[in-house]
């Protein structure tokens, strides 16, 4: 008559204990767990993030398209940015980025504010926005203060996207203008010089133009900060 070892039989037992199906289990309740924390801790994240301030965008002709909020969350050296617009396809090209910037809205000499004439030439569109927001008057496009990431217009016209920015002060902002402009935004990434990856052919107003705006053309819709939730 055989005796069977109590190790033996331990052994067995977790084998079994341990099957395919349970190991499965196992793991898929880890990964649930897993998410929920993930989850809670973006839940979390979204409510710690104190409002700063919003922009009600429009375009020349009034029509509204959408919002701008920035947000900040507390002991943290970043802003984050908030983009839900709709722009009406035949108000300027889908499919495609456009140049976005904070602009100083802060000479009176230029008017105030969002200021457009549907019926002026379209670059006289929104020019009481001044220019791109700038802590040193001798920083170039790309290094404004006010200079941020493009937003991709879909077939529909639709932008939503969040981002974070870590040039943007909150206590600067209210009362600055947001901008949404008719071209995309080359960053002053225009490599002027003789060699053969370079481009030689450069005018003074290009590159006035590339070192003031990303040379992203007319401003097609705008929008004044405010810090109130309106």
């Amino acid at each position: 008559m055989s005796t069977q070892s109590p190790v033996s039989s331990f052994t067995r037992a977790s084998k079994a204990s341990f099957s395919k199906p349970r190991v499965a289990i196992l793991l898929i309740s880890a990964l649930t767990v897993s998410t929920f924390v993930i989850l809670m801790a973006g839940i979390r994240s979204a409510e710690s993030a104190e409002f700063v301030g919003k922009a009600n965008l429009s375009l020349a002709d009034g029509t509204a398209i959408g919002t701008v909020t920035f947000l900040n969350e507390p002991g943290e050296v970043w802003t984050i940015v908030r983009v839900a617009l709709k722009v009406p396809p035949a108000a300027t090209n889908v499919r495609s980025f456009h140049g976005f910037h904070i602009h100083a809205n802060d000479n009176p000499a230029n008017g105030n504010d969002c200021v457009a004439d549907p019926k002026a030439p379209s670059n006289t569109w929104f020019v009481s926005a001044d220019a791109h927001w700038r802590r040193n008057p001798a920083d170039n496009h790309g290094d404004h203060a006010g200079d941020m990431t493009s937003v991709y217009l879909n077939r529909d016209g639709r932008a939503n996207m969040e981002f974070t920015i870590d040039r943007l002060i909150p206590s600067e902002l209210f009362n600055r203008a947001v901008i949404v402009h008719a071209g995309a935004d080359n960053f002053g990434n225009i490599p002027v010089g003789v060699l053969s990856n370079q481009y030689s052919a450069n005018t003074t107003e290009a590159i006035a133009g590339t070192r003031n705006t990303g040379n992203a053309g007319d401003r097609i819709a705008c929008g004044t900060i405010d810090t109130g939730r309106a």
